[in-house]
């Protein structure tokens, strides 16, 4: 057993444990990270298909789930202008692409989680790997052990463990058993930012890209979508998924799919078209509207009669194939497995935490920050850059206490 305690011992070696321990450690504070995997960061290096999808110029409460005066408290300590400014004096190259994502210049994770891990050694704070927390005990001091029997103290815990999201990157359960032990209530972790599985059989769509506006109960999005063999992914069905994942605990959900989301007044556009192409086949007529795939699969799934043209088409099998264009009606009857989804929801009860903190109410002198709070956002930075913010945040506060 260490004979000094530590001033922090942070659990968890990820975005916001090692931001945490950099910022603590720079401050003063005797700071140790205790890292369960052989690598730290593994997520970071997962994040936006290996680029590292690091913050997004739009930042904000809405684009999250959760409690909103922990996130407003959150973000407004840590907002996008302060993250940029972070790591770029890091020494990384950032740059813009659309719809506020930022990434590395070079294009690659390492280009982040490398300058951040080199500043966290360098500022003084100390990193352990392969040292998984077993029992955490709290008396006058924090108390933890790991598998390897080595014993560690300290002043304050920082719970950065993660979820239990993308397993084969180190996601675990291991953090909610950790806060669990010492008095908090978990909500049931559900996958989240993961491709929708279908009861329809779309399969002949596979690898077929379409924007489109998804619309379900409690939530509409606007983005592309892929088709695969088992339904669809792709923007518009991952920011969709959290709040389909909560309702799929109870039944099945029906969405639609909107395939001409930007175009303004869509039915008359479509009836305008009927009157300027009317001698087209159906075929011919969606061309340069719809994917010739969808349209294909328009034709067969309305009765739509291949070798006519439209005027001579039944005027209701017409009408039905307009309304479905701009309404497709499928059913979601499961997220894919948690080796896919990105994130979780879920987590940590928020009511149980300082929202101005991230301090424990339950148990003084404990914090908990990124995925292991009952926080998720949509895809495009956001979850990571609560990673660093809520890092930042608990970091800020135990520089008051020391």
């Amino acid at each position: 057993m260490t004979t000094t305690p530590y001033d922090v011992l942070i659990i968890g070696a990820g975005a916001s444990g090692l931001l945490c321990a950099r910022e603590c450690a720079r401050g003063g504070l005797r700071t140790l990270v205790l890292e369960k995997e052989q690598m730290p960061g593994r997520k970071i290096l997962v994040s936006g298909n290996g680029r590292c999808n690091l913050t997004n110029t739009r930042v904000a409460p809405s684009f999250y789930h959760g409690d909103a005066r922990l996130l407003s408290s959150v973000l407004e300590q840590f907002p996008y202008t302060a993250c940029r400014a972070y790591f770029e004096e890091l020494g990384i190259l950032l740059h813009e692409e659309e719809h506020g994502r930022i990434f590395p210049q070079t294009g690659k994770a390492t280009a982040v989680l490398e300058p951040l891990k080199l500043a966290t050694l360098e500022s003084g704070a100390e990193l352990k790997i392969a040292q998984q927390v077993q029992p955490l005990k709290r008396a006058d001091f924090f108390t933890a052990t790991t598998q390897t029997g080595e014993t560690f103290r300290a002043r304050h815990v920082v719970l950065a463990c993660g979820s239990c999201a993308y397993p084969q990157a180190g996601g675990t359960t291991s953090g909610y058993e950790l806060a669990r032990s010492l008095g908090h209530h978990i909500t049931k972790p559900l996958a989240a930012l993961s491709g929708l599985c279908l009861k329809e059989n779309l399969s002949r769509l596979a690898g077929v890209r379409a924007q489109v506006r998804l619309t379900a109960p409690n939530v509409q999005t606007e983005g592309e979508i892929i088709f695969t063999a088992y339904g669809i992914n792709g923007p518009a069905a991952l920011n969709a998924s959290a709040v389909l994942s909560r309702l799929l605990q109870m039944a099945p959900v029906n969405i639609t799919l909107d395939f001409l989301p930007h175009v303004a007044n869509a039915e008359a556009f479509l009836t305008k078209r009927l009157q300027q192409f009317p001698d087209r086949k159906p075929k011919d007529f969606f061309a340069g509207v719809l994917h010739e795939s969808i349209t294909n699969l328009l034709i067969d799934f309305k009765g739509l009669r291949k070798n006519k043209p439209m005027r001579e088409q039944f005027p209701s099998a017409v009408k039905q194939a307009f309304h479905t264009v701009l309404g497709w009606p499928v059913t979601v009857t499961a997220l894919r497995p948690w080796n896919e989804a990105m994130v979780a929801t879920g987590g940590v009860n928020l009511q149980e935490i300082n929202y101005n903190t991230c301090e424990s109410l339950l148990c003084p002198g404990l914090y908990v920050t990124g995925e292991l709070l009952d926080v998720d956002g949509q895809s495009g930075g956001f979850n990571l850059h609560f990673a660093w913010a809520s890092g930042f945040t608990t970091a800020k506060q135990l520089m008051r206490e020391r």
